[in-house]
């Protein structure tokens, strides 16, 4: 079951770059780590090489939670969902234009090559399904 989010959380998610990825660890514990991400509308994407200790911990447990904040407003949002790992073709049509919010086309090209020379990319699709944050009042 996935879920809606407001307006606000919207655009929360398309103007912050960096968020904070929780993932269940191999010993029951929370791992986090810091990741670029794209809000597509209805999933979270990150990109990240297939041996990295947080798809591992997805390959385990699927459960996530994932915290984008805004120091300067105060406001933050915390995803609740679940995750799913791509491995196949669309990793790259997937990853690129998560590139390109951060990156020059150049550069994000460049970036690519460079990140997926060993061909170890994968997108991790975080679903939410619940959702906790604070919003200023307008």
């Amino acid at each position: 079951m996935s879920v809606i989010l407001s307006d606000d959380q919207q655009a929360l998610l398309r103007r912050m770059r960096n968020g904070t990825l929780a993932t269940v660890g191999a010993n029951g514990g929370p791992h986090l780590g810091p990741v670029w991400y794209l809000w597509d509308g209805a999933s979270i994407r990150v990109s990240t090489p297939a041996w990295t200790t947080k798809v591992a911990d997805i390959a385990a447990d699927n459960r996530v939670a994932f915290c984008v904040d805004d120091q300067v407003s105060g406001e933050y949002l915390t995803i609740y969902g679940v995750a799913v790992v791509i491995r196949d073709d669309r990793v790259s049509e997937l990853t690129m234009p998560l590139l390109l919010a951060y990156l020059h086309p150049d550069e994000a090209a460049a970036r690519w090559a460079r990140i997926n020379a060993d061909d170890s990319r994968v997108v991790i699709m975080i679903t939410p399904t619940r959702v906790a944050g604070r919003q200023h009042v307008r």
